[in-house]
């Protein structure tokens, strides 16, 4: 389950902070967060997860630190008993536990992408295409029109504050689970190099190819 909403929460967070490049789509919210986004190189910052599991009627907090290359490298860190790392870069996902200092690295196929919100990182440009977007309240909603996805919507959460313009953002499954992600003090175009989005293995790990 721990894996799952790792790998959920990756997917949030590249959804919403990929997709804005080269997108039509219009609203105040929606284009706020474009404009921001059109000067971003490189984003860094902290964030608070709490996972909302329906059918255990469970509860889970993590928090840690994340950063993000765009066009397609990423690292995010989970913090606390259960440490997890996970790297993107390219089309390959990494996650390590150091717990049992073991790494799970896997490929990103071109099917399985185009089901996910994945997709937005390789190339689709009008999100519109695939997603129904709405703004009610000062929250934007983005629906998947493909009913095949186990996602049911994203709400995104605009920040006051000018220096990045999205605060929240909550995931919906059709399970009725949901993630929430609050971003704390993030940073843009600190100059974060490629080299910090390369796993480097501590001694006696060991690395599981799936």
């Amino acid at each position: 389950m721990k894996k799952k909403t790792v790998l959920s929460a990756v997917s949030l967070v590249l959804c919403v902070l990929f997709m804005v490049s080269g997108a039509e789509a219009s609203g105040p919210i929606f284009m706020k967060i474009k404009s921001a986004y059109d000067s971003f190189k490189d984003i860094s910052g902290k964030f608070l997860q709490v996972s909302n599991i329906k059918e255990l009627n469970k509860e889970m907090s993590y928090e840690g630190t994340f950063r993000i290359k765009p066009p397609s490298r990423m690292s995010w860190r989970y913090e606390g008993e259960d440490e997890q790392e996970v790297y993107i870069n390219d089309d390959e996902l990494l996650v390590y536990k150091k717990k049992h200092n073991q790494a799970m690295r896997s490929k990103i196929e071109e099917a399985a992408i185009a089901q996910t919100p994945l997709a937005l990182l390789r190339g689709l440009k009008n999100i519109e295409t695939n997603y129904d977007i709405t703004e009610k309240n000062n929250i934007m909603r983005l629906t998947p029109k493909n009913t095949g996805q186990n996602v049911k919507y994203f709400d995104v959460y605009p920040s006051k504050d000018a220096a990045f313009p999205i605060k929240k953002i909550v995931f919906y499954d059709k399970n009725d689970n949901t993630i929430e992600l609050t971003l704390q003090g993030v940073k843009t175009n600190i100059g974060l190099s490629s080299e910090i989005f390369q796993f480097t293995p501590p001694d006696g790990t060991t690395i599981i190819d799936n």
